[in-house]
């Protein structure tokens, strides 16, 4: 038994001293990029893209789980980024919201992240060069799309390249970490909403008080004894708090779909969603009309929906999403059909599909 253990822990320390190594490497290599790149001047020169390094690595993985290998690879590729330009990302609300966990989750932990007071807000930090990237509400399985960030992509030139889903997800927590100790339960007015049943069953004698957001709860837990703040996950890595509860949230299949902005549509992998916005007229069979090229080329159409229109030629907007990418010949001959029978049309975004 004792010759078998050694040989599995020197098995794990050589494993350990290869990781390392790879790790190493990898940063070697980026720094030779980075001196090629100086000087090459204008002429560009590109590394394989995100998407593709952890697609080749998730192929290679044998007795390491395949699911956990995205989120390692993120962490490593965060860091190499950094070495290169430390991204920026800007995402809508304050620290430890849902929003700067989508971000954490699908950047990894080397960028700079920056939070926003608005959906707009995030948009121009982009547009503007203030942000690298932005993160931004789609849709909740609750409410649907989020009318702000749809009218935010026909408004501006930001591009939708990637999205990432974040299950909803609330904890209850204190100095103390007991809950007997809670007199008031601290929450954003969409963090109560979203637990207020379960807290009324768990916590009957609490007193519910609405706050700006997590950020703020927190500050008010760390302020009073008594008192407990009601937030996300990683609201617990960002304060010193302890947990007195986990799960609060009524509905535990709710979720929040979050879009990844940028300035430059990423390529084409294969397996990939494209969105547009078009305004089809108001006239009779308007909108028959204007899905025929989609049709014809037998687009698979996954979600379409309106919503009114700010603009006074039109009254209605309608977003549509389609498997494929937008330099697919179908979708591309399709939209530039498109364009020509509707009053308006645009692509909002075109990225991998999430795996």
């Amino acid at each position: 038994m004792d010759d078998r253990l050694r040989h599995i822990t020197e098995a794990l320390e050589e494993a350990d001293r290869q990781i390392v190594s790879g790790l190493n490497a990898r940063a070697k290599a980026i720094h030779e990029y980075n001196a090629l790149r100086e000087g090459a001047r204008d002429e560009p020169l590109r590394i394989p893209k995100k998407a593709s390094v952890i697609a080749s690595a998730r192929a290679l993985a044998e007795e390491f789980p395949v699911e956990s290998i995205e989120p390692v690879f993120r962490e490593v590729l965060s860091a190499c980024t950094r070495l290169i330009t430390p991204d920026v990302v800007a995402y809508f609300g304050a620290p430890g919201d849902l929003a700067h966990a989508a971000a954490r989750d699908y950047f990894g932990h080397a960028p700079s992240f920056r939070p926003s007071e608005s959906v707009t807000a995030v948009l121009e930090s982009v547009i503007h060069g203030h942000a690298t990237f932005g993160v931004v509400p789609l849709e909740t399985s609750s409410d649907g799309a989020i009318t702000a960030t749809l009218n935010g992509l026909v408004a501006t030139d930001a591009k939708l390249c990637a999205e990432r889903v974040v299950p909803l997800r609330y904890q209850l927590l204190s100095q103390s970490g007991e809950a007997s100790d809670v007199l008031k339960i601290y929450g954003s007015p969409q963090a109560i909403a979203a637990c207020e049943r379960q807290l009324r069953s768990r916590y009957p004698d609490a007193i519910l008080v609405d706050v700006q957001s997590g950020e703020a709860a927190a500050h008010f837990a760390l302020g009073d004894d008594q008192s407990a703040a009601l937030g996300s996950p990683l609201l617990k890595e960002l304060h010193p708090l302890k947990l007195i509860d986990d799960r609060l949230e009524n509905d535990s299949a709710a979720q929040t779909r979050f879009g990844i902005v940028g300035n430059r549509l990423p390529s084409r992998t294969g397996k990939d969603r494209t969105m547009i916005a078009m305004a089809p007229g108001d006239d009779p069979g308007a909108l028959h009309r204007a899905l025929r090229p989609l049709a014809d080329r037998e687009i698979n159409l996954t979600r379409i929906e309106s919503r009114s229109a700010k603009n006074a030629e039109w009254r209605h907007v309608f977003f549509l999403e389609m498997d494929g990418h937008v330099t697919d010949r179908a979708i591309l001959t399709a939209v530039e059909e498109l364009r020509r029978i509707a009053r308006y049309a645009k692509v909002l975004g075109s990225y991998p599909r999430p795996s």
